[in-house]
C-alpha cells in the first residue's frame, strides 16, 4: 500500500520584520493548497533549525510522504533563516545534505523567500533530487499573488510573499512602478536536479587566480589589516582555511612558526604546494565538509581571507574553536554585498581613487585579476559560492562573539571589504545550536 501524501507549509515568525504577515501568507497559501490536494495540508511554524527537523521527523515517524514543501519567511543567499538577527541559524549546505526528508515520487519545493533562486533552490534541487522553486529578486507582502498590491502592516488574508522588482533592485524608477500598482509579480523560478561536475570549486580557474596573486600583498587593505592583528614575535601556529595557492601564507612564512593551509580545491592546493615547496614551515592538506583534521588547541591563529563566504559556518566554526588554542584568534576577511548609502560617498570617493592609485602602480595584478573576473568558468564558480550580504555575515559573527565588530576595510558601489578580530576565542559564545 503506498504511504500517504501530504504537503508542508512551514513559516517563521520572529526573524526580522513581517512576523505578524508570514503566517497570514502561510495560510493562505495552505487554504488554496487544500481546494486542490486530497491530502493534509500541515502548516507549522519553525523557530529554529531543530523545529524543521522536528516538523519532518513527525512525517517520517507517521509513514507519510512529502508531496509539497513550502518555506515562507526570510532567507539568506544560502537558504531559509531562523531564529533572530541577535541569533541567526541557518542550515548550512553540509547540514542540508545530513537531512532526510521523506519526498513522494515527484515532489517538489517552494521558497517563498528573497532570492532564493539564485542560489538555494537550485542546490536543494541536487541535494534532494526534487523539482525546487524560488524568487530571483527580493520579495515583498501583496494582496494579490499577481502583481504588487499594498499590504502595509495587515494581517488580513489573503495575503502573498511575491518576488517583485523594487528599489532594492531597480532603483526608485522600479519603487515608484511597485507603488503605483504596475509592477508584476515575479513567475517563481523552476529548477530541476542537475550534477554540479566540479565547477563549484577552484579547480577550472586555479591557474588564473594562481596568475592573479603571485604575492597576496597586492591585496594591501586586506595584508595591512592582516598585520596589524598578528603579533611581532612570530611565535605562532596559523592555520589558513580556504587557503588558495596559499600567497597568505607564503608571505607570512617568514614570521610564524608554522603554517597549515586547507583548501577543498585539489588544483589549488597543488599550486600551493608548488610554490612554497622549498619553504620547511609550511603544509598543505586536503579537506572534504567542515571537519579540520587537526588535535584541540593546535592554533595560535586561524584566518581566512576571501574564503568565509563559502564556509559551512556553524559546523565549520566549532571546528574552528575547538583547534584554536583559548587564548586564539580567528581572523576573517572577505567580500560582502550591500548597496553603498548617500552617507557613504566620501568613504566611497576616497577608496576608489586609493583603488586605482594601486591599479596603476601594479598593472601586471590589474590584467591577471580581470582575466580571472571575466573569465567564463569564474563566473559559472560563483554561480554556486555567492557573495554574502553585509548583514548575514555581521549579524552573525556578532552573534557569535558578543562585543566583537565587523570593520569596513574598503568600499565599491555595491560591495566592499570588511574584517573581522573575534577576540580569545575562549570569549565567544559557546551557544547550545539546534542543529547539528
Amino acid at each position: 500500500m503506498p504511504a500517504e501524501q501530504v504537503i508542508l507549509v512551514i513559516y517563521t515568525t520572529k526573524y526580522r520584520r513581517g512576523g505578524t504577515q508570514f503566517p497570514v501568507v502561510a495560510e493562505t497559501l495552505a487554504h488554496e493548497l487544500r481546494i486542490e490536494f486530497a491530502g493534509a495540508v500541515i502548516c507549522k511554524a519553525v523557530e529554529s533549525k531543530v523545529d524543521v527537523l522536528r516538523a519532518v521527523a513527525e512525517i517520517s515517524e507517521a509513514g507519510h510522504e512529502v508531496a509539497e514543501l513550502h518555506f515562507v519567511g526570510h532567507s539568506g543567499m544560502y537558504g531559509p533563516m531562523f531564529g533572530t538577527v541577535a541569533f541567526p541559524e541557518q542550515f548550512s549546505p553540509h547540514e542540508w545534505q545530513q537531512i532526510d526528508i521523506p519526498f513522494a515520487d515527484g515532489a517538489s519545493a517552494y521558497f517563498h523567500c528573497c532570492r532564493s533562486a539564485r542560489w538555494f533552490a537550485p542546490f536543494f534541487a541536487r541535494t534532494f533530487g526534487v523539482t525546487s522553486y524560488g524568487f530571483f529578486w527580493y520579495t515583498t507582502f501583496s494582496r494579490s499573488k499577481e502583481k504588487y498590491v499594498a499590504a502595509g502592516e495587515s494581517t488580513k488574508a489573503p495575503l502573498y510573499t511575491i518576488g517583485c522588482k523594487g528599489r532594492k533592485s531597480h532603483g526608485y524608477a522600479a519603487s515608484i512602478r511597485k507603488r503605483l500598482g504596475f509592477m508584476p509579480a515575479e513567475k517563481i523560478k523552476a529548477f530541476e536536479p542537475k550534477s554540479v561536475n566540479g565547477a563549484d570549486t577552484y579547480n577550472e580557474v586555479a591557474q588564473l587566480y594562481d596568475a592573479a596573486f603571485t604575492d597576496i600583498r597586492v591585496r594591501k587593505d586586506e595584508w595591512y589589516w592582516i598585520n596589524q592583528h598578528l603579533p611581532e614575535n612570530g611565535n605562532i601556529r596559523v592555520l589558513d582555511i580556504g587557503c588558495g595557492n596559499g600567497a597568505l601564507l607564503n608571505a607570512l612564512s617568514g614570521r610564524i612558526a608554522e603554517g597549515v593551509g586547507v583548501d577543498e580545491s585539489t588544483a589549488i592546493l597543488d599550486r600551493a604546494r608548488d610554490r612554497n615547496a622549498e619553504i620547511s614551515n609550511l603544509r598543505f592538506e586536503r579537506i572534504s565538509g567542515p571537519v579540520l583534521p587537526f588535535e584541540d588547541a593546535s592554533f595560535d591563529f586561524v584566518i581566512s581571507l576571501m574564503s568565509f563566504r563559502y564556509l559551512d559556518w556553524d559546523p565549520l566554526l566549532a571546528e574552528i574553536k575547538r583547534v584554536a588554542k583559548p587564548d586564539g584568534k580567528v581572523l576573517i576577511v572577505d567580500m560582502v554585498t550591500v548597496p553603498v548609502k548617500p552617507r557613504e560617498y566620501p568613504r566611497l570617493l576616497k577608496d576608489k581613487i586609493r583603488t586605482m592609485k594601486a591599479q596603476k602602480t601594479n598593472p601586471d595584478y590589474d590584467r591577471n585579476l580581470q582575466k580571472l573576473v571575466s573569465h567564463p568558468d569564474w563566473q559559472k564558480m560563483l554561480e554556486y559560492n555567492p557573495i554574502r550580504s553585509e548583514h548575514e555575515m555581521k549579524w552573525y559573527l556578532e552573534s557569535r562573539f558578543p562585543g566583537r565588530k565587523l570593520e569596513i576595510l574598503n568600499m565599491a558601489w555595491n560591495s566592499r571589504i570588511v574584517a573581522f578580530d573575534s577576540g580569545p576565542v575562549e570569549n565567544g559564545l559557546d551557544a547550545k545550536l539546534s542543529f547539528p
